[in-house]
């Protein structure tokens, strides 16, 4: 059935659509730099090779692949821990959407939900020990927000959302006027 009414333009948004009400940027708490990574895998490897290099010269050659073995484990673990510690959660709220962009040093995932289906759930972990995880949820699907976090950050950032979300726009009433007091 068709809509009867006041024609409308493809694309065209209320005053409030676009309007920021917050944001929150969500990182990991990450304390390797990538160049104290590298002067760590520098002086580890500067450390191990000479070593190895002293055994190599005294005949005991085999040392030398395990210590190059060793240094490209170190090095690759190095490598995730950089790049984890990069990991960022962007959550942008505005007046008729939610708008989650997460990456590690690019956006890799955006996804945009309605506000008003918008809810948030946290959920208890499964296990003791283990994190829980905070949901926003829309239309059977959910999204995971605040992974990196420890459990009272993970509520503080709940309880922040909660309030971006229920937030009234500007120029919105927030009350219903009594209409038996309108013309006393």
């Amino acid at each position: 059935m068709r809509r009867r009414g006041r024609p409308r333009e493809v694309g065209a948004v209320s005053e409030h659509s676009h309007r920021l009400l917050g944001h929150v940027l969500v990182s990991a708490n990450a304390s390797l730099t990538p160049g104290a990574a590298a002067l760590f895998f520098g002086v580890t490897a500067a450390a191990s090779l000479g070593f190895a290099g002293v055994l190599a010269a005294k005949g005991f050659w085999p040392v030398l692949p395990f210590a190059g073995v060793e240094l490209f484990a170190l090095g690759v673990a190095l490598g995730v821990t950089v790049r984890r510690g990069r990991y960022r959660e962007f959550v942008s709220v505005y007046g008729d959407r939610i708008v989650i962009e997460k990456g590690t040093g690019r956006v890799e995932e955006r996804v945009e939900i309605p506000r008003a289906w918008a809810r948030l759930e946290l959920q208890p972990a499964r296990w003791r020990g283990h994190p829980g995880r905070l949901l926003l949820r829309c239309h059977g699907k959910s999204w995971e927000v605040g992974a990196v976090l420890t459990e009272t950050e993970r509520e503080s950032l709940r309880r922040r959302l909660a309030e971006l979300i229920a937030a009234p726009l500007a120029g919105q009433a927030t009350e219903v006027p009594d209409a038996t007091n309108v013309n006393d």
